[in-house]
């Protein structure tokens, strides 16, 4: 089993070691989708690919098109930037009316600890997270 050790976001001082606060091996994969996830494309000036178009698809109307792009946007970013995900299933839950809710529920397992993990981000206006 690999070890996989990253800076804990938002980032904090370990009130025990006085140093930066990490995670490690799934809780740094989960917390790796969660900013792929929360990031505009070309939010970033270094690695200006990085993150996904989720903002994209606000007020759009939510239809079965829709849905196969939102799905594929996210199945894409995270195949690029987050490496340790093996197997990866999208769905996507869209409450109808006017006002539409749309939550993306990811479903995973890693090459760190082959365990069942979940995901889910929703996407409005205030929060894509």
């Amino acid at each position: 089993m690999e070890n996989l050790k990253g800076w804990k976001f938002p980032i904090q001082v370990d009130e025990n070691t006085g140093k930066i606060a990490t995670i490690e091996d799934n809780q740094n994969i989960r917390q790796s989708i969660k900013l792929i996830l929360g990031t505009q494309r070309y939010e970033r000036k270094i690695f200006s690919n990085f993150g996904t178009d989720l903002r994209v698809f606000m007020f759009e109307i939510v239809d079965p098109g829709f849905i196969s792009t939102l799905k594929s946007t996210i199945s894409s970013s995270l195949k690029t930037w987050e490496s340790h995900i093996q197997d990866m299933n999208i769905s996507i839950r869209a409450s109808t009316g006017p006002l539409s809710t749309v939550e993306s529920i990811i479903d995973y397992i890693t090459d760190i600890e082959p365990t069942q993990e979940r995901v889910s981000t929703r996407i409005d206006s205030n929060d894509t997270q």
